[in-house]
């Protein structure tokens, strides 16, 4: 979150990378202080053998306590595991707030036990923001939560880019020709979108990371894949000279969660067409929205025939740029996701009772 903050300070990223925190200091409800990430590397070496991650951030929270009223983390569990089981054991009195992405630890597990103890676990915070609609819904009708006290501190909140920091970027005309793009590093089947490329005649620029190169020998020669660290800026610049951006996802259905969640904010922001594995957990549409296409998961004809339609229908792909800004001026936003997160925090002061004597 410190690199993030200081990305947005210079001007070359969005302040939806701080989730929140711009936009809930400007209202004036609440002042957002970033908890270093790390300061004694040898506890998250530690954490790490026993499986539980950000142990360091965790510990010294425990030492800074009134520091804060609420602590708001973002990635949920990732790096609240130490504090949510003291929590739960009544050891840790502060209130949380957590987003939600992907299913929480142990919802879709077979086991009704499991489930039982993931529910408790769960609703041991004091605020849950669901990033979609369809993800809550699987969640509470999973996990059995239907009591009014326990719906009164989750809701849904749609995660959207910076209202400011594209305003910049989309001052000309979008290419109807050149390169198509996709970018990205969590669940992406690279493997899919370069067989279907192999048979388009069309260029086609990947950027990922190591970790998430594609497994497949003999790339075309109209394919190039960059696994190198780029700044967040420069990417945009590729990005907005592309003539699409698109999302290829891979995932084990209990994992199914908002995955091209974060490359469809690229897409809105930037008012381009996208073409997108379909995901029903993700609350935009992009094709019902009107700014792309979904095809099938490992789907390479489904790929090379939205491929073509983009390309070949360059009106079409010019109408979709300018659904997509629309659905980023008007419902896929970080103000609209600073709405939900402030109301979060308000509800959560009252309950504390914070500011009162």
């Amino acid at each position: 979150m410190e690199n993030a903050y200081s990305l947005w300070e210079k001007g070359t990223s969005g302040s939806h990378h701080v989730w929140g925190k711009v936009e809930l200091e400007r209202r004036g409800a609440a002042a957002v202080s970033i908890f270093t990430h790390e300061k004694y590397p040898i506890l998250n070496k530690l954490g790490n053998m026993i499986g539980i991650k950000h142990l360091d951030q965790q510990i010294r929270l425990l030492a800074h306590a009134t520091d804060y009223d609420i602590l708001y983390a973002p990635y949920s569990l990732s790096n609240t595991k130490f504090l949510i089981l003291l929590k739960f054991l009544g050891l840790y009195r502060k209130p949380i707030l957590i987003t939600l992405h992907q299913p929480f630890f142990g919802m879709n597990s077979p086991y009704s036990l499991v489930r039982w103890l993931t529910r408790k676990i769960l609703l041991r915070y004091d605020g849950i923001l669901f990033l979609s609609e369809k993800l809550m819904e699987n969640t509470l009708r999973t996990l059995k939560i239907s009591d009014t006290e326990s719906l009164k501190k989750i809701d849904a909140a749609q995660w959207g880019p910076d209202t400011e920091f594209y305003k910049r970027l989309n001052n000309h005309e979008q290419p109807q020709s050149g390169y198509f793009i996709s970018a990205g590093h969590t669940a992406r089947d690279y493997e899919t979108l370069i067989e279907a490329f192999r048979n388009l005649d069309y260029p086609l620029k990947i950027f990922c990371t190591p970790k998430s190169l594609p497994n497949t020998a003999d790339i075309p020669s109209n394919v190039s894949i960059n696994s190198k660290f780029i700044p967040y800026f420069e990417l945009l610049n590729f990005y907005k000279d592309s003539r699409a951006i698109l999302i290829p996802l891979t995932y084990p259905e209990r994992l199914k969660g908002c995955q091209g969640m974060t490359s469809l904010q690229d897409v809105v922001a930037l008012g381009k067409p996208t073409i997108i594995t379909k995901n029903s957990s993700i609350n935009l549409d992009a094709e019902k929205e009107g700014f792309g296409i979904t095809v099938e998961k490992g789907d390479v004809e489904g790929w090379v025939a939205a491929v073509k339609i983009l390309a070949k229908d360059t009106e079409k792909s010019r109408q979709m740029g300018k659904q997509a800004l629309k659905v980023y001026r008007e419902k896929f936003n970080s103000e609209r996701f600073a709405d939900k997160l402030e109301k979060a925090i308000l509800r959560i002061s009252a309950t504390y009772k914070f500011g009162q004597k």
